[in-house]
């Protein structure tokens, strides 16, 4: 095979990382805040830039919950498919892509749609890449209660991106 060939595998094995699922009803809440803000339709390019930006960094997130999680993933029959514990992609790979597309989605937020959208994007990445999954999730059962903020953020994400607050 050569790298041309390996190319589209590689890209596949990438966007796995990011579970797309998860991100589709991430990006689907924020997009219905969005919708919430206004009493008329929502800028359409703030939707645009708002749902790239917050699908990246929800991606990166779900990407760094892979990587944190690769060893039970390989134990578990419903992740033991998945890019890392198949070896399809190495950790600092993983660490690396995570970075650059949620930097770049970030910087999508920052530039094109507003700052809070951005700090606030940022907040639920470190609170669910991090808080949840590296802290809470293997100290206690409470996790899911806690680690819930993350999960509550998207409407609030998208209300911001259209109103500014």
């Amino acid at each position: 095979m050569t790298a041309l060939t390996l190319a589209p595998a590689r890209l596949k094995h990438f966007l796995a990382l990011t579970k797309p699922r998860v991100v589709s009803l991430i990006v689907f809440v924020a997009v219905t805040g969005m919708f919430l803000a206004t009493p008329g339709m929502p800028p359409a390019g703030i939707v645009f830039f708002a749902t790239v930006g917050i699908a990246m960094v929800a991606g990166a997130a779900a990407a760094i919950n892979c990587l944190v999680e690769q060893k039970i993933d390989a134990r578990m029959a419903r992740t033991r498919r998945r890019p890392l514990p198949q070896g399809q992609i190495t950790s600092l790979s993983t660490l690396a892509f995570a970075a650059i597309v949620g930097g770049i989605g970030l910087l999508v937020l920052y530039r094109y749609v507003n700052a809070l959208t951005m700090w606030l994007t940022l907040g639920t990445f470190v609170g669910y890449a991090i808080i949840y999954t590296v802290l809470l999730k293997p100290a206690t059962p409470q996790n899911i209660v806690i680690g819930g903020a993350s999960g509550a953020m998207p409407p609030v994400l998208g209300w911001a991106a259209v109103t500014g607050e």
